[in-house]
């Protein structure tokens, strides 16, 4: 199988991730911040150790302000839920994912709050800028938005739209879905309020593990209710972060993984890693443009402005019908409308969908070659 399906999930796993995860059922079986024997302890501290070089890593001065999730989603939500909880006014782009868009879909239907779609630009980061200041109320609580398009790729001018938030008492919210662990993100040098992560894609850790990163912690409330190992005789939840936001057991084998993850982007560093991953998707880009029987959705990947993701048909075939061909060359890529309805709306892409190539740090030339050839193979057809 050649996989060109990263924006989903990273795969392969280094092998110091796979490691990790393994060993964590050998040494760091026990429940952190649950007892106080020496192996509950010794877990306690691998946790810790996560928490201590996720939160470095986004550039977040307090680490307990660093809570882990079961994936970006739940971050997402969390945030959303709270910020919205009283009502207010959000603005998100035309690029968000379902994990943004449909949690304020349902606090609108509630009548709790309202949202407005700014329209985004692709060579024009000042346009969207503006087209984002034009929505702006009395009661605007936040603006939200992805870091990279997950259909297109296309990349938000986020740390302007974070100084826009700020200059008019918003908030700002930060999907770094397609851009943690190839991107640098400094949440205080760059002023981002609340930054949330999978844990299973950039960061190369196992699925099952996200983040979320505040800046304002105290505008947080829970998602859930229960045990988190602390004031255990109280029936109210703890105020204080992480345990605030981490009721139950934590996923220690995926934490053991993701510390691995995060350690393999920091040796390898993510500047680099996300332009290795730009230059192979532009190769594939530009081969593909050059052949007949192919339409191209989204535009040449370059590192500054795109994620390495590619969006494409082949012939009149849908966007799943095209990911069924290359399946049957057992090359993985994704068809169909990714779970982002506001990308496809504004593409024109709703009714056809698209088939999405990702590049990830694992592919490589000679894998992107039998790509190619093999896509050539249905559209010279």
């Amino acid at each position: 199988m050649i996989y060109f399906d990263n924006a989903a999930t990273s795969w392969p796993k280094p092998e110091g991730v796979r490691k990790a995860v393994y060993e964590s059922f050998l040494y760091y079986g026990a429940n952190p911040g649950r007892s106080g024997h020496s192996l509950a302890m010794e877990t306690a501290e691998k946790v810790y150790e996560c928490r201590e070089k996720a939160a470095d890593l986004f550039g977040l001065s307090a680490l307990e302000n660093l809570v882990f999730t079961k994936n970006c989603t739940e971050g997402l939500n969390a945030v959303l839920m709270s910020i919205g909880r009283n009502g207010g006014h959000f603005i998100i782009s035309d690029f968000e994912h379902n994990s943004v868009l449909r949690p304020l879909f349902e606090l609108k239907n509630r009548g709790i709050i309202s949202f407005s779609v700014a329209e985004t630009f692709e060579d024009d980061p000042e346009k969207t800028v503006r087209s984002f200041k034009k929505l702006l109320q009395k009661d605007t609580k936040m603006i939200a938005a992805t870091g990279a398009s997950n259909v297109f790729g296309t990349k938000l001018p986020y740390k302007m739209l974070a100084k826009l938030a700020h200059e008019h008492g918003a908030l700002f919210l930060l999907d770094s879905a397609q851009i943690a662990g190839t991107e640098k993100i400094d949440m205080e040098e760059e002023d981002i309020d609340f930054l949330c992560a999978p844990g299973h894609k950039g960061l190369l850790g196992p699925m099952g593990t996200g983040i979320l990163a505040a800046n304002r912690p105290e505008l947080l409330e829970p998602l859930i209710y229960g045990g988190t190992g602390s004031y255990s005789l109280l029936p109210k939840q703890p105020d204080e972060l992480p345990e605030m936001m981490e009721s139950g057991t934590l996923n220690v084998p995926g934490i053991c993984g993701l510390s691995a993850g995060i350690d393999k982007i920091i040796a390898e560093g993510e500047e680099k890693i996300g332009k290795a991953e730009a230059n192979l998707a532009k190769y594939i880009w530009r081969e593909l443009d050059k052949m007949q029987n192919i339409t191209l959705f989204s535009k040449e990947p370059n590192y500054s402005t795109h994620a390495p993701v590619i969006s494409f048909c082949i012939g009149d075939f849908s966007g799943e019908e095209t990911a069924a061909l290359l399946a049957e060359k057992e090359i993985a890529a994704r068809g169909g409308f990714h779970c982002s309805a506001l990308a496809h709306i504004k593409a024109g892409t709703e009714k056809r969908g698209t088939c999405r190539l990702s590049v990830g740090r694992s592919n490589s030339f000679d894998e992107a070659k039998k790509l190619l050839e093999d896509i050539y193979s249905f559209a010279k057809k």
